[in-house]
């Protein structure tokens, strides 16, 4: 999809905006040497995952997850459009920053009044995923850029499902809602991760 300079000028302030609300990961992330790995091996993920989806889970919990996946996916958008010459991540990258900017907002209004305050920094696993990925380039980039859409979204349809039920009513419906756009992300990711590399036209 083409991206005219006021699409591109608005999703870049909606990145201004989330680091300007006390966002301090990307002062955070230095370059340090990486010593965990981005994923787990698949069985032992597929084991953690089968886990995850059976436990319960409350509001707080649910909310503090779900603002941290949210955003990842708009700090990481943000990092894509800036390293990738692929049109493959690039489409993807506009696309995760729109709609998880979104779902930030959506999440925000779906608490009730005096709910716990949504957190405005990474998980430590995610602070390290990221950082892993500000040290790669070129195609190394973007084949891992897939590989972590892949597993968040995973991730995080694993844990919407298990929100559906939650006793708040709002956030109940705010993860069946969101559900859907979760799924549809991971099969996209996972179509242009088999796609060819498509190098963006020159400007």
């Amino acid at each position: 999809m083409h991206r005219t300079p006021a699409m591109q000028r608005h999703a870049m302030a909606l990145v201004e905006k989330l680091l300007l609300m006390e966002v301090p990961i990307m002062r955070f992330l230095t370059h340090a040497a990486i010593v965990v790995s981005l994923a787990c091996s698949p069985a032992l993920a597929q084991a953690q995952q089968a886990t995850q989806a059976a436990a319960p889970i409350e509001v707080d919990g649910f909310a503090r997850a779900a603002a941290e996946n949210n955003l990842s996916q708009v700090l990481l958008s943000s990092m894509a459009l800036q390293r990738s010459n692929d049109k493959r991540v690039q489409d993807s990258a506009w696309t995760m920053l729109d709609h998880h900017s979104r779902a930030m907002g959506e999440l925000a209004e779906a608490l009730s009044e005096g709910a716990a305050s949504l957190p405005t920094e990474l998980s430590s696993e995610q602070s390290t995923s990221l950082q892993r990925l500000r040290e790669l380039s070129g195609t190394q980039f973007d084949q891992a850029y897939f590989a972590y859409q892949l597993e968040a979204h995973q991730r995080a349809i694993n844990l919407f499902e298990r929100a559906g039920q939650v006793s708040d009513r709002k956030v109940a419906q705010y993860a069946r809602v969101t559900l859907p756009v979760l799924r549809a992300h991971r099969e996209i990711a996972q179509y242009r991760q088999g796609q060819p590399p498509q190098p963006m036209p020159a400007q």
